[in-house]
């Protein structure tokens, strides 16, 4: 997604149209200046409008332009409500490929656009909905580390280990990794896009669930902050102030987030073995490793992070702490399958290359992005996974299964999934299913009744997954 706008502050003066559409064009050149003009709020909207009125008047006024569909998205929080917003943008999602395509980014920026203040971040992170992938969740808690107004400003143990307090409880297991996932994403903004940096903040909390979530979003915007570098971040300078741009996630697959990149494994064959170590104490030592250059130097002469490398598939994983290798592979093809245009032959030969324990791993990332690459096929998305070799295709479809999940916070449709995969991969699909079922229902009767309605011959692997004992019927 090309969004044309350089900076929060920018994007949202024009998005509140206090700006002259001049002031409104992209830094890059002026031929999408009418993309940028302000929108004309002339419909009143309430806390009681329609969903289905909000989207038709968007779709009405903005014809398809972006910047201003984004605009007239934000619009409505104030007036409506963050969940109104959402719910138009479903519904939009629904009519046009381009905006089910990117509906990701839209969410994310909604969700910047509804953060308000430090003290109101939880309510606001509270009236986002899941759809998307979450990115409304992940774009309040972006905006909240953007927030450069006084106080209790910029990273700090105490300011890390009390955004995601409230969803501190087993119950709540689902929201507490929306909210620590959004860290690692407003970390990366907050330290320049700088990576290493970033996780050693992500060190900082105590949590040891929510550090390894923050990992991952670290790690997820590192590469779509690399392939896609034009987000679309609105918010209002009132309440943000001078806010740094955010990165946007690219179109070609890298949506997906994995949530059990936090503490479950991956295993294919009903293993238990746990492929994250965990971190080291400390956290803010030196970042250089000998003979590796991570920087460059950045337009303004001052060094950046060298994000990717055209010639090294596996960099950065190859380059981050011990301990944060696990949550980098399990996204590193994002970043290879950008480069090589979508070959999952191509991806999964490159996850070979990788260290032998990090390996099952990198498939499982594989399988993640062959659920995106699938848009909304899963048929389509296990075609992409048996592009693996033998050894690979069961953790692939772990990727996607749990991508699947993900996404809908609803195991019955990881256990649908599981339905369509090859026999071969059946019991690592139920396994991770019963893994992810862990993760969504704290009860033991819960997980009891989730696994009960697992296929025939496969009800033993998942309560494996979801650590229940099996009794003499499995």
């Amino acid at each position: 997604m090309r969004s044309k706008l350089k900076s929060l502050a920018l994007v949202a003066a024009c998005a509140g149209a206090t700006l002259a559409a001049s002031q409104c064009t992209s830094p890059h050149s002026g031929e999408h200046a009418a993309d940028a003009a302000p929108l004309a709020i002339d419909t009143v909207w309430t806390p009681r409008s329609r969903p289905a009125d909000i989207a038709a008047w968007a779709q009405r006024r903005c014809r398809g332009r972006e910047e201003c569909l984004e605009q007239a998205l934000v619009s409505v929080i104030d007036p409506a409500g963050v969940d109104k917003a959402m719910a138009a943008l479903k519904i939009l999602a629904e009519r046009d490929p381009g905006v089910a395509r990117e509906g990701h980014v839209y969410a994310h920026g909604i969700g910047i656009a509804a953060y308000r203040s430090p003290e109101t971040v939880g309510v606001q992170f509270g009236k986002c909905t899941t759809d998307f992938q979450s990115g409304c969740y992940h774009g309040v808690i972006q905006g909240y580390f953007a927030d450069t107004r006084g106080g209790d400003a910029g990273v700090s143990k105490a300011r890390l280990d009390g955004l995601c307090a409230p969803y501190r409880s087993p119950d709540k297991r689902w929201l507490q990794f929306q909210c620590a996932h959004g860290i690692g994403h407003g970390l990366m903004a907050v330290e320049s896009h700088d990576l290493l940096r970033s996780l050693d903040s992500c060190d900082l909390l105590a949590d040891d669930f929510e550090k390894q979530s923050c990992w991952g979003g670290a790690f997820m915007e590192n590469v779509v902050n690399a392939t896609a570098p034009h987000h679309m971040a609105v918010t209002r300078v009132a309440d943000v102030g001078e806010a740094g741009e955010h990165a946007g996630h690219d179109r070609s697959g890298m949506e997906g987030h994995d949530m059990s990149a936090m503490s479950h494994d991956s295993a294919a064959k009903g293993g238990h073995d746990a492929h994250g170590a965990q971190p080291a104490a400390g956290g803010h030592e030196g970042h250089e490793m000998a003979g590796m250059d991570h920087h460059a130097m950045g337009h303004d002469g001052g060094e950046t992070f060298k994000a990717l490398d055209d010639n090294d598939p596996l960099y950065p994983c190859d380059v981050v702490k011990e301990h944060h290798r696990h949550a980098c592979y399990l996204m590193q093809t994002s970043a290879i399958l950008f480069r090589n245009n979508g070959d999952f032959r191509d991806a999964a030969a490159k996850c070979k290359l990788a260290p032998a324990d990090m390996q099952q791993t990198c498939f499982v990332s594989l399988g993640r992005d062959a659920n995106s690459w699938g848009r909304g096929s899963q048929e389509r998305a296990v075609q992409y996974c048996l592009q693996a070799p033998p050894e690979g295709q069961p953790f692939c479809v772990v990727g996607i299964v749990k991508n699947v999940v993900d996404v809908t916070a609803d195991y019955r449709d990881g256990l649908n999934f599981c339905k369509l995969v090859p026999d071969n991969s059946k019991p690592a699909c139920y396994h991770a299913v019963g893994q992810q079922i862990a993760i969504l229902d704290d009860t033991r009767e819960g997980r009891e009744r989730a696994c009960a309605t697992a296929a025939h011959g496969y009800v033993a692997e998942c309560r494996r997954g979801a650590n229940l004992p099996l009794v003499p019927t499995d």
